[in-house]
């Protein structure tokens, strides 16, 4: 009876051993933006491409125009307008310290929209990103504000909602502002990976042991003891988790790594800024992730990553085995609602602790490193680099383009900053294509940048990532094709809109349009660009002329006469 009653009074000690701290947002004073029940087609946290999805990604019953409401009372504090990212996307600052983000929108309320078109004629820029004095629209709580859409960088019919903290602008975990969402279902665990701390993440193969779900809900890993032939690893996870209502893999907001009964070290998904959301890719095993495999969450963080999300409770997500014996630990994987997963392993070391390889040229984050010779000059600034890198360059011989190909490592590795690059021509380039230059990369996807030439003869260039890279020469002008069989001289007077395609090798840079010598406001999605026929267009014969201009500074002018 003693025992019970001591582990009776013990068990919150326990419970609370293994959780990390708690955060405490408003719950009941945002509503749904939307008026049909919530089903997320993606989650605070989620893992995507070089950045933490900073959202809810609201499903509107795969279709647009879905009328959208204000959170709560406040006002619009600032609208953007763009073909990538948010495409339309609206602010509302309310009075309790919080913003919300309304995006991928089709149009805003009326006056709204009118005050928009204004402001982009009086800029000739269809894409513009606006502040709103406080006093200019004021909002309800449930007043519309806006049409649901597919706008921006959208691959489908959705309204992305964000709750900012109005004061640092860090996008928050709106799972944990007390939505009615449908969740009673664990996280879902598939495996256990397990790295060598003697050893940069980026010069080993790490172990990965599969994880299975047994007939009774729980998980267990296939190799319940992993021996490992070094003295120091640490561990990471790939997980995800589904609501009740929708059957999306959306991300985790918390994992553990438990030892001992206490947590060891943790992390928890949520307060992510939009300056600090490319450490994503610190937070993940990126060179597994880039060369084809999973997405894998660290256990422990490396040491160029500056995010906040780890919390070292007993540990820093380093295991000792320099004993000899098996160190058994619990991984566990958490909802922003509470469910959970477990899942046991057993570490031991078998053999002596493992070094670093000997390299010639050695890069570490935290420091400037530079890398020059008589043909390529490139620097990464101070926390460009997450972990040690053993940098590798080769040179290899091509007849195409204005140099060698030149190997830069491999994109493999991340960059947290781009950089600049310098390449000198291994033949003479003409003058007339010194302003047509691009730096070409490949390796693991492909990007072209504009080359700009030096006066010492050399061309700079810049990337986000490592890899091969070229000089290229581009010549050829983007490509302006009118959609739907327009011809000279056309009969418009029924048409409601009308639409060009831009297509180019290197990539557009901007575009501009002119009705009659007077800017004319085309949207743009991906690369079709389009106006809707209204009083800027009034009955009578006009010239309208597209310009189209690609990086590499070519140009195309599509001319056309028509009326209405």
């Amino acid at each position: 009876m003693k025992r019970t009653i001591a582990l009776l009074l013990m068990l919150p000690q326990l419970v609370q051993a293994q959780s990390l701290p708690e955060k405490h947002y408003p719950k009941g004073y945002f509503r749904n933006p939307l008026n049909v029940p919530i089903e997320l087609a993606g989650n605070f946290g989620e893992l995507r491409p070089n950045h933490f999805h900073s959202g809810l990604d609201l499903k509107t019953q795969q279709r647009e125009n879905l009328p959208v409401h204000a959170a709560a009372e406040g006002y619009v504090s600032r609208i953007g307008v763009s073909h990538t990212g948010f495409g339309n996307v609206l602010y509302i600052t309310h009075p309790n310290g919080y913003t919300t983000v309304y995006a991928h929108l089709n149009k805003f309320f009326p006056q709204l929209e009118a005050y928009i078109e204004r402001q982009q004629y009086e800029k000739e820029s269809w894409a513009v990103d606006l502040t709103i004095p406080p006093d200019m629209f004021p909002v309800t709580k449930g007043q519309f504000v806006a049409w649901s859409g597919n706008t921006g960088g959208s691959a489908g019919p959705h309204l992305h909602f964000e709750i900012r903290d109005t004061q640092t602008e860090k996008p928050l975990n709106g799972m944990l502002f007390g939505f009615n969402i449908p969740d009673t279902r664990d996280p879902e665990i598939s495996r256990i990976v397990i790295y060598d701390r003697n050893k940069s993440i980026f010069e080993q193969t790490p172990v990965t042991v599969p994880v299975r779900r047994g007939k009774d809900g729980k998980y267990a890993a296939t190799r319940p003891l992993v021996q490992m032939p070094t003295d120091k690893v640490s561990l990471g996870v790939s997980a995800l988790d589904r609501q009740s209502n929708s059957p999306n893999p959306n991300g985790i907001y918390e994992a553990m790594l438990i030892r001992d009964g206490a947590v060891d070290l943790g992390f928890q998904l949520d307060n992510i800024g939009y300056d600090e959301t490319r450490y994503l890719n610190a937070h993940i095993d990126y060179k597994m992730k880039k060369g084809g495999g999973p997405y894998v969450q660290l256990l422990f963080s490396l040491p160029g990553n500056q995010l906040d999300i780890y919390k070292e409770e007993g540990g820093d997500g380093v295991i000792d085995l320099s004993d000899g014996k098996a160190h058994p630990v619990t991984v566990r994987v958490t909802d922003a609602y509470g469910n959970y997963s477990d899942v046991k392993i057993s570490l031991q070391q078998s053999g002596g602790a493992s070094s670093p390889a000997n390299c010639a040229n050695r890069m570490f984050p935290e420091s400037m490193n530079i890398f020059e010779n008589n043909q390529v000059e490139f620097s990464l600034d101070e926390g460009s680099l997450y972990d040690e890198l053993c940098f590798r360059y080769s040179e290899i011989a091509s007849a195409a383009g204005y140099s060698n190909i030149y190997r830069l490592h491999s994109a493999l590795v991340p960059l947290h900053a781009g950089f600049s690059l310098r390449i000198k021509p291994t033949r003479p380039v003409p003058e007339h294509l010194r302003d047509h230059m691009v730096l070409q990369r490949k390796g693991f996807g492909e990007s072209v940048t504009a080359a700009a030439p030096e006066a010492d003869g050399w061309y700079r260039g810049s990337s986000r990532d490592l890899g091969d890279f070229q000089l290229m020469v581009d010549t050829i002008a983007p490509k302006i094709t009118v959609l739907g069989g327009v011809k000279q001289n056309a009969n418009l007077s029924g048409a409601g809109r009308i639409a060009f395609s831009m297509s180019d090798g290197s990539g557009i840079k901007s575009y501009r349009a002119e009705l009659d010598g007077k800017w004319l406001r085309f949207s743009r999605k991906s690369n079709v660009v389009s106006y809707n026929f209204d009083k800027h267009c009034p009955p009578g014969t006009h010239t309208l002329t597209l310009t189209v201009t690609d990086i590499a500074n070519n140009s195309s002018t599509y001319t056309l006469t028509f009326k209405r």
